[in-house]
């Protein structure tokens, strides 16, 4: 199944990360990451396409990846797969969007399948392997889907995102990032958890303040 056929992203409209739609291979079936904020489009997504989760994974606890992550675990009485680390900011999600100015509360989820280091994960022919990327938040996970690779917000196509967010580590996030630079295949295609797609080549070659973050100087050339 191609990447076109297999993802389906869905941006919120409310503070605008993605959440996507991955076909498991079986009719109506798909896993849910990133469910955020905007409950609403991901229903209709979920509509259109003829889909139903039977699982939800979460790169990290930051309220816009896990926004409308208790809705969807409650109606489709599914797990709801995240690093334990992050349960402390999950919990803070309504003071963080209150901290952004954000309107509305959500429910937290109250229930979470802990996503350890070594973790995997199948259903059928679908299967996740979990990265550990500690950073961004101390739990932030990469997502191997059967090749591709879901980065949250550790890695993204054109950027980098530092902030003061409670319990971002930096030389951490830097730690990880270099820990996959030479490990990840080049060919797999990165799903971010803000922006577009790439593969993790053309990335490497072209992010420039990711580079700079990491000490690299300038795109690199096709000889690096």
């Amino acid at each position: 199944m191609s990447d076109q056929d297999a993802v389906i992203r869905v941006t919120n409209g409310q503070f605008a990360s993605n959440t996507y739609l991955v076909r498991t291979g079986e009719p109506g079936e798909c896993i849910l990451i990133d469910p955020g904020l905007d409950g609403d489009a991901i229903e209709q997504a979920l509509d259109k396409e003829g889909l139903a989760p039977i699982a939800i994974f979460a790169t990290h606890g930051h309220f816009d990846h896990i926004g409308s992550a208790e809705h969807f675990r409650r109606k489709y009485a599914v797990e709801l797969h995240m690093h334990p680390a992050d349960a402390k900011i999950a919990r803070s999600s309504n003071f963080l969007m209150m901290a952004f100015k954000l309107n509305g509360r959500i429910d937290v989820a109250e229930e979470f399948v802990a996503i350890e280091d070594g973790f995997t994960w199948s259903s059928g022919a679908i299967g996740i392997e979990a990265i550990p990327v500690p950073g961004h938040t101390p739990g932030s996970t990469l997502l191997n889907v059967d090749g591709r690779l879901f980065s949250g917000d550790t890695i993204y196509r054109d950027d980098v995102w530092l902030t003061a967010l409670p319990e971002q580590n930096r030389p951490q996030l830097i730690e990880s990032v270099r820990r996959i630079w030479d490990v990840l295949p080049e060919a797999a295609r990165v799903y971010p958890g803000h922006g577009g797609a790439a593969t993790f080549g053309e990335i490497k070659q072209s992010n420039a303040p990711l580079r700079e973050l990491l000490g690299l100087v300038g795109t690199a050339s096709a000889s690096d």
